[in-house]
């Protein structure tokens, strides 16, 4: 999907090149400025094309043009993305549980990103800012354009896009909030990964929100973005996820992980406004929270 972002140049930019402005003024990366050079119209300087090398003056207006390219249509047509939130940058979307976040063995065209593409019905690249396990459910963000993509990963790195789990694990974790640091390692042949010191740097915050005999609700955010944080994590504390076998959880009260990504926090990529999106528990896993066990201690209100 095209992009075009406009700057005008002021006294204080008099003399810099267009490089210079692309990278101190707009932000640009050195990725994103050596695409642009390489696009049809990418960069105009007063409407017409021009090297990156030139010089500006005042009143000068520079324009951009990011486009993507053509990308086929998804055949998949009868499945209908929850769209929870949507402006001309990005896209947040509701993931249901058994659907993966990318193209994989199995799965060409009914991924999240193929269903999106033939809900619209026109040539669109998506990017994901970070994905979902297959079995994991709740909100997903898809930038529409490049820079939208190089800016929400920036903010990703900076700790400013913000996701919140929630989780129902085994037993109650001692204590009921607080941070864990570990390390995870592959296991060759299987998707597990170890639970050890040494391995990959893990930190994830958390806080029980909820407690009863069998289980606990809890709420997490994770620092860093390792395959199978939150699931290995807890299972390494001895409280894994319900319904994660691979971890050992029960499969008594569901039969996929008990994990949902229910809020996201960001900003737009262009204003900077403070986009916040929240998805609802699915049905499996508010019968969690109806089964029988009423919690033991309300720990937090919700």
């Amino acid at each position: 999907m095209e992009k075009i972002l406009e700057y005008t140049v002021s006294e204080t930019d008099n003399g810099l090149t267009i490089k210079a402005v692309l990278s101190r003024r707009m932000g640009l990366s050195r990725h994103e400025i050596s695409r642009l050079k390489f696009m049809y119209d990418g960069i105009l300087l007063n409407e017409c094309p021009v090297r990156v090398t030139q010089k500006v003056m005042p009143h000068d207006i520079i324009r951009l043009r990011f486009s993507d390219p053509s990308d086929a249509v998804s055949d998949r047509t009868g499945s209908i993305p929850d769209i929870l939130y949507e402006d001309e940058d990005l896209l947040a979307v509701n993931k249901p549980a058994g659907i993966p976040s990318h193209p994989s063995k199995g799965h060409v065209s009914d991924d999240m990103g193929s269903i999106i593409k033939g809900y619209y019905r026109e040539p669109l690249v998506i990017r994901t800012a970070g994905r979902l396990d297959k079995d994991v459910s709740g909100i997903m963000i898809y930038a529409k354009n490049q820079p939208a993509s190089a800016r929400l990963s920036k903010q990703r790195e900076e700790g400013i896009l913000r996701k919140t789990y929630c989780a129902f694990v085994g037993g109650t974790p001692d204590p009921l909030s607080g941070t864990l640091v570990y390390g995870l390692q592959d296991t060759e042949g299987s998707p597990k990964r170890i639970f050890i010191p040494d391995g990959d740097s893990c930190v994830t915050d958390y806080e029980t929100i909820r407690s009863g005999e069998a289980f606990s609700k809890v709420h997490v955010q994770i620092r860093t973005g390792r395959t199978h944080q939150i699931r290995a994590g807890f299972a390494g504390t001895g409280h894994p996820l319900l319904g994660d076998e691979l971890y050992g959880g029960s499969t008594e009260m569901i039969h996929r992980p008990a994990l949902h990504c229910f809020k996201v926090q960001l900003k737009q990529p262009f204003t900077g406004n403070d986009i916040c999106v929240e998805a609802p528990l699915p049905d499996d896993m508010k019968a969690i929270e109806k089964a029988g066990l009423e919690p033991c201690c309300q720990i937090q209100s919700e």
